[in-house]
């Protein structure tokens, strides 16, 4: 009999591969720490305690919303435990694999590789990232019983920071994406590479705990502020869009980072798609537009008839984020065909340029990455 393998992390049962019994106990009792951070274990307290005291109302929808939550996320947790450290050195078929053979891999993959140089346990990390997307978004529903025709009523305490878990949610896997486009891309300058591979496979090891407002605090704020604030048009020169991304609490760092560069600079064009939520040939456009017809404003109403948008099609928030995310991609993917075209306009999204800055930062500064 060949020597089993050793015990699932948490368990004292070993899983022997010749086994013909036909089956295997993969399953153990996880705690709450186990797949939730500290800010989320005490939410899901509060969720726990609001079903014990009620009954009825959302009091169902909540416990079917948690116990499904538990089972897959707790699933997908035990897989990644599973797994070894991506930092482990280990061999297999005589080929060696440890934390500067994975970085080494990643940098050569590209951009269409990439998928295919991911070891099973980053892979793993960005599934659960997205199941807890779910998870929180399901809550979401369950807080907030479908009432057609009221008027929406103020969000509870607890409404409010279910919808801050999805977003904290959504930032992880935003800050994720963004470190891996550092990673793929020809033009980057390899320090900057290096280091934010460092960021991902962090991430990834400790992807139950990781927290954008503790790893990348100062794009979390401006993904924030970016869901909250209005979009507002008006002259098309930027200064009230940068005042509201301030007013709501935006990291200063990054609206500073765009201050006093070239008006017809990458990044400055990078920032207006970023403020606007629009690409850089719209707003040329809406730009274009106003100087045939002398006009010193224009709202969002006529900017969406303008670009040929359904009327009211003009967003004044962006609110899910998960929209932004969708608007981050749509900007990268814009941005990269410029590069190939050579064609006018940003060649990175507003964070790329901004998380490159922090990444070079001196070390006071790279704590706030």
């Amino acid at each position: 009999m060949a020597n089993q393998d050793p015990p699932l992390p948490g368990t004292d049962q070993a899983i022997d591969p010749l086994d013909t019994s036909g089956g295997f106990t993969l399953h153990r009792e996880l705690q709450l720490a186990e797949m939730f951070t500290e800010r989320e274990v005490n939410l899901i307290e509060q969720l726990q305690a609001l079903c014990r005291d009620g009954e009825g109302g959302p009091c169902e929808d909540i416990r079917l919303a948690l116990s499904r939550g538990f089972g897959g996320l707790g699933a997908i947790a035990t897989a990644l435990a599973a797994y070894p450290s991506l930092q482990d050195r280990a061999e297999l078929g005589g080929i060696v694999r440890s934390g500067e053979t994975l970085m080494r891999h990643l940098l050569e993959s590209g951009d269409h590789g990439l998928e295919w140089a991911l070891p099973t346990k980053a892979l793993l990390s960005r599934t659960f990232g997205i199941a807890k997307v779910n998870f929180w978004t399901s809550l979401k529903l369950a807080l907030t019983p479908e009432n057609e025709g009221a008027a929406e009523p103020r969000p509870t305490p607890l409404q409010t920071a279910v919808r801050e878990a999805i977003e904290e949610a959504v930032y992880t896997r935003l800050a994720e994406e963004l470190y891996a486009s550092f990673v793929t891309s020809k033009s980057m300058d390899p320090e900057v590479k290096l280091r934010a591979i460092t960021q991902l496979i962090q991430l990834w090891e400790g992807r139950v705990g990781f927290a954008t407002y503790r790893f990348c605090p100062v794009l979390r704020s401006a993904w924030a502020a970016r869901c909250r604030a209005p979009r507002v048009f008006g002259t098309m020169m930027g200064i009230t869009e940068i005042a509201s991304l301030l007013f709501q609490d935006c990291d200063a760092l990054f609206v500073e980072w765009f201050i006093g560069r070239e008006s017809d600079s990458n990044e400055v064009q990078a920032f207006e798609e970023f403020v606007f939520d629009l690409p850089f040939e719209s707003l040329e456009r809406v730009r274009q537009s106003m100087r045939e017809e002398r006009r010193d404003a224009i709202g969002p109403d006529e900017v969406a008839q303008l670009l040929g948008m359904p009327k009211g099609g003009m967003r004044t928030l962006i609110e899910d984020p998960k929209a932004l995310y969708s608007s981050f991609r749509t900007r990268r993917v814009k941005a990269k065909y410029r590069t190939s075209m050579r064609a006018p306009g940003p060649k990175r999204t507003a964070e790329s340029y901004v998380l490159e800055g922090l990444l070079m930062a001196p070390s006071s500064e790279e704590e706030r990455v």
